[in-house]
């Protein structure tokens, strides 16, 4: 399946798997102590997917970016070699060489709606190219090869990849964020029946404003590679259903009218759809739709997670002070079963 089709296919079971999940807390008849457990749920999903899924994926999109490079460095010093010490020469190099990066076919396949980074496996196919069209001389070409392998090895040891501090702000960017959003715009401490229609305004535009940095790294991370795209699309959707559930819940909750519940289920269902679309072609076959870049997004993304489930789940879970049954063990529940779905996708 191609990119493009797959980021529609992505957008339609994400809304039409929010809405399901949504719509049954404004269905069903639960007691309090019951949306309380399933709120206590999602927090716990909203935590963990952000410490077990989302952030290990970013960094290993920088660890594979890096690990890619050196080996193909490495496989390619070995070619340089063979050359020194006569075994073959320039134009055998060149057509080992290309085997190796993996040749026009898998070079114009990534550019079809895949990678867009400038790599080195990219650059040294450039040269290669030159090669072919005779532009240059193999011998000429192996020196241009030999100096993209150098930059490599020198950019990695100068650390200028990216700074681990800057991993560390993308997730604090995405958790400031949300706060700037609920100290200016989205108001918490509203408590007057008068005041419900706010209060329940309040937080479905945090959470769409979650869900937006979820579509965003959805159409980022399939702008890149499918593969990519598929493995993040399955670490957001493992809190989608439960943060659709908690937001109805937490509007039968204060008794907001039933029109207006559905309503903003209905803003909250579109909200990753749209972005995630929007980011996908603003991305596609541009030079933003990096491994780096995604990364970060992800990291962003965890950042908003975070904030959802300790400032704005959290809280409303322990709201009851007079009530002893303790929901923390949902919330643990709630970690447990996104962990045992890391251990079936690892075992997979």
């Amino acid at each position: 399946m191609d990119s493009q089709t797959l980021i529609f296919v992505f957008a339609v079971v994400m809304f039409i798997s929010v809405a399901a999940f949504g719509y049954i807390p404004l269905t069903l008849e639960l007691s309090s102590k019951n949306l309380k457990q399933f709120t206590a749920i999602g927090a716990g999903v909203l935590i963990a997917s952000s410490f077990l899924v989302v952030i290990p994926e970013a960094l290993e999109l920088f660890e594979d970016h890096e690990d890619d490079d050196s080996k193909i460095a490495g496989s390619i010093a070995l070619v340089m070699l063979e050359v020194d010490h006569g075994d073959i020469n320039a134009d055998q190099a060149i057509e080992e060489i290309e085997t190796l990066v993996g040749g026009h076919d898998e070079h114009e396949d990534s550019h079809d709606g895949e990678s867009t980074e400038d790599s080195l496996s990219e650059s040294v196919l450039h040269v290669i190219e030159e090669v072919e069209e005779g532009e240059i001389n193999a011998t000429v070409g192996l020196e241009e090869i030999e100096e993209l392998i150098s930059a490599t090895a020198h950019s990695h040891d100068q650390g200028s990849h990216i700074e681990s501090s800057t991993l560390g702000l993308a997730i604090l960017f995405g958790f400031v964020l949300m706060l700037l959003l609920e100290t200016f715009g989205l108001p918490h401490a509203v408590h007057h029946d008068e005041d419900k229609d706010l209060l329940g305004l309040s937080a479905t535009i945090g959470l769409i404003a979650h869900a937006a940095a979820d579509g965003i790294a959805v159409g980022a991370s399939v702008s890149s590679s499918t593969d990519t795209g598929l493995i993040v699309f399955v670490a957001i959707m493992l809190h989608k259903g439960p943060a659709a559930f908690g937001l109805s819940s937490f509007l039968k909750h204060i008794k907001l009218e039933a029109s207006k519940s559905k309503l903003y289920l209905i803003m909250f269902a579109l909200s990753s759809p749209i972005f995630a679309i929007m980011t996908f072609f603003a991305l596609k076959d541009t030079s933003f739709a990096t491994d780096d870049n995604i990364g970060l997004t992800l990291l962003f993304s965890a950042g908003t997670f975070i904030y959802v489930a300790t400032v704005d789940v959290l809280p409303e879970v322990h709201s009851h002070d007079h009530d002893h049954d303790t929901p923390v063990w949902f919330v643990i529940l709630g970690m447990i079963l996104v962990f045992l779905t890391t251990l079936i996708g690892h075992g997979h």
